[in-house]
């Protein structure tokens, strides 16, 4: 997702949504809004927002946000960020292409070895 993706979400009165996906920042321009859901790492809890209010949210997929009061509808800004890989991702990516190397060599190997040339079948294994 490209860091400058963002959009506007209008919440009518009443009307609880899901945010979006991924990492991004979640900015209150009109009304106050309840935010329920996963806000940080190992953050499970709830928050109100009033107008001007920021909030960092390392994954949108978990949260749901509407408005406080009940005849009000609000407005917000969610500006999606792009995830970086951290250590993890490319020590994971690294052996990955280390795991497909493997498998590519030994697939070569295994076809250039014709069944009449392994040892198991020309007697030298009992």
């Amino acid at each position: 997702m490209n860091s400058q993706d963002s959009r506007i979400l209008s919440l009518r009165p009443g009307e609880a949504r899901r945010i979006g996906e991924g990492a991004g920042e979640l900015t209150v321009l009109r009304g106050r809004v309840w935010l329920t859901g996963r806000c940080g790492p190992g953050d499970d809890s709830d928050r109100v927002l009033s107008p001007g209010d920021s909030l960092a949210l390392s994954d949108a997929a978990g949260t749901v946000v509407e408005s406080w009061r009940r005849g009000e509808g609000a407005v917000l800004r969610w500006q999606a960020r792009a995830q970086r890989p951290g250590l993890a991702g490319f020590a994971g990516a690294f052996f990955a292409a280390l795991a497909r190397k493997a498998a590519s060599s030994a697939s070569r190997a295994q076809g250039c070895m014709s069944a009449g040339d392994s040892m198991a079948s020309s007697g030298a294994v009992k």
